[in-house]
């Protein structure tokens, strides 16, 4: 079991970051884009993180796991005066392992039903994108999550479309994708970063920007998308006391025919 000291910066400002990791045979899916992003984390919030022992650690834990969800804190150390870190103060690294989700591979297969939550995410460029440990907004949003869906997507203050309260989204609308821009809030997925590399590398045009919640009515096909859960495909959606009912075999065909690119991004130690 973890134990932070009492004056861990994590525990008591939440100054830090996280990851939540898939393993499979002691082997950790996304391998590269999960120290990529906590690399690309840890620089912008001024963490000194040590790669090469990052990813000992990593790989050593998920050893030790075998099978199950991985999750990494690091904390950005401990001491400092108040809110202003102590210079001289190291990063520390906390893991803890536990089964996978079984209800994800039922919402991969028949898909899930949807609402839009009443919580809204503030606007903060200097956290936009990243997977910090600061985390009070989720929990409010699935406080107030109803119980009809399984999940809620997210606006921030501006009535902007951002993600899901634990996932990011895509959508269809003709021949195109859409999934929303994360400069202002919300968190930049790992998964997210698969999905986009696939596209691209498929000659699938994504766009990327600034859309009202409203913009799923014209959708044909919606899909969220974490590093566990992988692509699960919505097929209803409650949106301003209507409800849209999307196709899933659409998504069900990315799924398979990008489970060969997925595999290949589990780490090969």
């Amino acid at each position: 079991m973890t134990e932070f000291a009492i004056n861990d910066r994590l525990p008591n400002y939440g100054d830090g970051l996280f990851t939540t990791m898939l393993v499979n045979n002691g082997r950790i899916a996304l391998f590269a884009g999960h120290v990529a992003r906590l690399q690309h984390n840890a620089q912008r919030l001024g963490i000194a993180l040590n790669t090469e022992h990052l990813q000992h650690e990593m790989r050593q834990q998920a050893r030790q796991l075998g099978d199950g969800t991985l999750k990494l804190l690091v904390s950005a150390g401990a001491g400092g005066r108040g809110y202003k870190r102590d210079p001289a103060s190291m990063p520390g690294l906390h893991f803890s392992g536990s089964a996978y989700p079984a209800h994800y591979r039922q919402w991969q297969a028949a898909g899930i039903g949807m609402g839009l939550s009443t919580v809204t995410l503030a606007r903060q460029p200097a956290l936009a994108g990243l997977k910090h440990t600061n985390r009070l907004e989720q929990v409010l949003i699935k406080q107030a999550m109803p119980d009809q869906v399984d999940d809620v997507l997210v606006c921030d203050t501006q009535g902007m479309l951002i993600e899901a309260s634990a996932a990011n989204v895509f959508w269809r609308i003709g021949q195109r994708w859409f999934t929303p821009d994360l400069s202002y809030s919300g968190v930049a997925g790992v998964m997210r970063e698969f999905v986009l590399a696939q596209f691209a590398a498929n000659g699938v045009l994504c766009e990327i920007g600034q859309y009202a919640s409203g913009t799923l009515a014209q959708a044909s096909n919606v899909f969220i998308c974490n590093a566990l859960m992988q692509m699960v495909p919505v097929h209803t959606l409650q949106l301003n006391h209507q409800t849209y009912r999307f196709p899933i075999d659409d998504v069900l065909s990315l799924q398979r025919q990008w489970q060969p690119a997925f595999q290949d991004e589990y780490d090969t130690f």
